[in-house]
Parts: C-alpha cells; sequence; structure tokens
C-alpha cells in the first residue's frame, strides 16, 4: 500500500472516531428545549394538587341571617300601669319598680275616675291629677275582672270611654290593653260569673276595641294556661291570682312585647 493511502486511511478513522464522540456527549448532555419541557412539566403538576377546602361563604351567611335578633332592652320609667288586683301584683313582684301604678284590689272601668290612689314616689290622687301632672309614653290598661256580672255592652261602652280619655290626656302615649288572665278550671266550672268563657268574650271584644282604636293588644293567658285553657291549678293559690314568682316572669314577658311593639313602630 502506498505511503499516501495510509495517511489518508488514518484521517478518515480519526474523523469517525471525533464523530462518534461528539454524538455520545450529545446524548448525555439535556438540551435548553429539554430543560424547559421539563419546567412545564413540573408547571401542569402543581395545577392539578387538589385545592384546600374553604370554608361554605354561604352556609355561614345563612347562618347570620336565621339568627335571632337580641331584643333591646326597654326603660319603663315613662310606663304607668293602670289596673285591679292582677295590676296590684305586678306593682309588688314584677321587678319593674321604675314605673308608676295606679291600681287598687276593686278597681273598674265605672269607679276609675272616683278612686283617689296612693301612687308610689307620687302621692295620693286621681286618675285626672296623675295625668295632668305627669306624662307617660307608655300606658298599660288591664280591668275587666270586676266587671264580671254587669251588662256587658256597659261594659265595653266604659272601657271605650276610658281609653278615650287616656288618649285625650296622653295623646303622644303608647296605650296598650292586657287581657284578663283565666281562673283555674276548678273556679271556672264552678263559679257562674267569673269563669273562663265569660273571661274569653271579654278578651276577645278588648281585642276588637284595641284594633278600633289602633292601640295594642297583649294577653299573657299564654304564659300561664294550662292544657285546657285554663290558669295552671300550680300557678295559683286562689284560683284567680298568681304566686309571686310568676308576677316576676310576667312583668318580663310585658318588657319583651313592648320592646317587639316599638321596633315595628
Amino acid at each position: 500500500m502506498k505511503k499516501t493511502n495510509r495517511f489518508t486511511l488514518l484521517l478518515l478513522c480519526i474523523s469517525m472516531l471525533v464523530v462518534v464522540l461528539f454524538m455520545g456527549i450529545k446524548s448525555i448532555w439535556p438540551t435548553k428545549e429539554a430543560k424547559t419541557h421539563d419546567a412545564k412539566q413540573g408547571e401542569v403538576h402543581k395545577q392539578e394538587k387538589p385545592a384546600e377546602k374553604k370554608p361554605h361563604k354561604e352556609e355561614t351567611s345563612d347562618s347570620k341571617e336565621n339568627a335571632v335578633p337580641a331584643i333591646t332592652p326597654i326603660s319603663m320609667d315613662d310606663a304607668l300601669f293602670i289596673g285591679d288586683s292582677r295590676t296590684v301584683g305586678l306593682m309588688e313582684y314584677s321587678q319593674i319598680p321604675e314605673a308608676d301604678y295606679f291600681c287598687s284590689v276593686g278597681m273598674s272601668v265605672f269607679n276609675i275616675h272616683d278612686e283617689a290612689v296612693s301612687v308610689p314616689n307620687v302621692g295620693k290622687l286621681t286618675l285626672t291629677e296623675l295625668l295632668n301632672n305627669k306624662t307617660y309614653k307608655k300606658i298599660y290598661i288591664m280591668l275587666g275582672i270586676n266587671e264580671m256580672g254587669y251588662k256587658f255592652e256597659n261594659i265595653l261602652a266604659k272601657y271605650e270611654e276610658l281609653i278615650d280619655f287616656v288618649k285625650e290626656k296622653e295623646a303622644a302615649a303608647d296605650i296598650i290593653l292586657l287581657g284578663n288572665l283565666h281562673v283555674t278550671q276548678s273556679r271556672s266550672q264552678s263559679d257562674e260569673v267569673f269563669n273562663n268563657a265569660a273571661i274569653n268574650r271579654l278578651n276577645q271584644a278588648l281585642s276588637k276595641l284595641a284594633k278600633k282604636k289602633k292601640i295594642a293588644y297583649f294577653d299573657a293567658n299564654v304564659l300561664f294556661d294550662d292544657e285546657n285553657g285554663a290558669l295552671a291549678q300550680d300557678k295559683s293559690s286562689d284560683d284567680t291570682h298568681l304566686y309571686a314568682k310568676y308576677y316576676e316572669e310576667w312583668g318580663k314577658w310585658i318588657k319583651e312585647q313592648t320592646a317587639l311593639l316599638l321596633k315595628e313602630e
């Protein structure tokens, strides 16, 4: 073989060796494109990661909407209670000492303008004198039990006269009629005059009268009645009047109902 051919063959072998080495290095060294592709794959996995659960906003909103709003306490130092022996009970045991009470055991719509009553922290005076000398924003009236036995139409006529009188004297006051409490079933069944049928008839008429006069009407019998719609036997010692502790419950209920009434106005 000639020397020139040998030299050419050597160069060819060296060239092939260089090519083989270059290809081997390229296969093990990651290109820029490969790196970019790997980065994109990493981002996709991150997006597919399950999101953490968050509190359900709608449930929180609903719970707030369904929450019962608190009743704002009201002042009773501008209140007057007018009534009979049950109002005397409120005066003594309801824990509303800041209110005024024009009441007596035998008071009725027939004699209310004739009596001079001792009003605590005010003095002994008639209803006219009291309303001429003091201003009230809330006036509660509960009469009717002593009127039982009188002609029904006369009771209502006198009641309406009393409401008109109070409205004339205290035009800016909220006037609230309080329904008469029931008696126990034992008394109701044995008394031809003081029975729950008569009390219900009167209360229904007073409720209608309140609507006519555009004043409020509260009936607390829901607090103290038994399953028969009579004053629960265990809440009274004489079949007519509440035990002292229940007057406090009654007074609290009156304040709550008044707060709701004033909120609506």
